[in-house]
């Protein structure tokens, strides 16, 4: 797993895509940061984090479709597959790197936290528990996008399905109350964003964190199993 984390951590900077991925988000947080910080004069740090999901949902996309797909379009995912590893340590190591370059992204935004120190009054509490979320959210949505980029060799088809199921979820979070509890508790169910604002006020959650790991670890499995099944095909 470990060299498979190697290879795949530099594949990212060896590409444009990990620049991209890391300068865009620092782009967009930091706008977002002069607007509601800067010159709207708030110390809260996690307003401009919320903000920045929709980004989040635009951009993971990139980060994930080519790590799976890309093996498959080049022949060489057989290749990998017969090495001395196993396929969850090829996803896991696929996973890890792609978290890493998400983690180097939200990076950019710690100056921000100093910022607020020296010049405000930050609520810790809130500040760590809207990381947690939203290092928990992009595991979620990494998880996701690893999978559909296993089910396709294609770099841009996996782009689309997985832009499309995060925006899709991304707007469920944002739906009214429909006053059927049922369908309710379905829409609550597939908004993956809309648990992220109990991260953003301080509330730490075991059912959240618990639904974000689920999320992830069902996608990671779906992974595996789509790939042994190739493998044995």
């Amino acid at each position: 797993m470990k060299a498979i984390f190697k290879r795949e951590l530099m594949a990212y900077f060896t590409s444009p895509i990990g620049y991209v991925f890391i300068g865009v988000f620092a782009f967009i947080s930091g706008f977002y940061f002069n607007d509601y910080v800067l010159v709207g004069g708030s110390g809260d740090i996690s307003i401009p984090m919320y903000s920045s999901l929709l980004i989040l949902v635009l951009l993971v996309p990139v980060l994930t479709m080519r790590l799976i797909a890309e093996e498959r379009a080049n022949k060489t995912d057989q290749l990998l597959l017969s090495a001395p590893v196993s396929v969850w340590g090829v996803v896991l190591g696929k996973l890890l790197a792609a978290m890493c370059v998400f983690a180097g992204a939200m990076m950019t935004s710690f100056p921000y936290v100093v910022i607020i120190a020296i010049h405000g009054s930050p609520v810790w509490g809130k500040i760590l528990a809207s990381y947690l979320g939203f290092l928990l959210l992009g595991l979620c949505f990494v998880s996701i996008g690893l999978f559909f980029s296993s089910v396709t060799e294609s770099q841009i088809i996996a782009l689309v399905i997985t832009l499309g199921v995060l925006l899709a979820s991304f707007l469920a979070s944002i739906l009214p109350s429909t006053g059927i509890d049922m369908l309710n508790q379905v829409i609550r169910l597939v908004a993956v964003t809309e648990r992220f604002v109990d991260f953003r006020n301080g509330i730490l959650m075991a059912e959240n964190i618990i639904y974000y790991l689920s999320i992830s670890a069902l996608f990671v499995f779906l992974t595996v199993r789509n790939i042994e099944k190739r493998r044995w095909s």
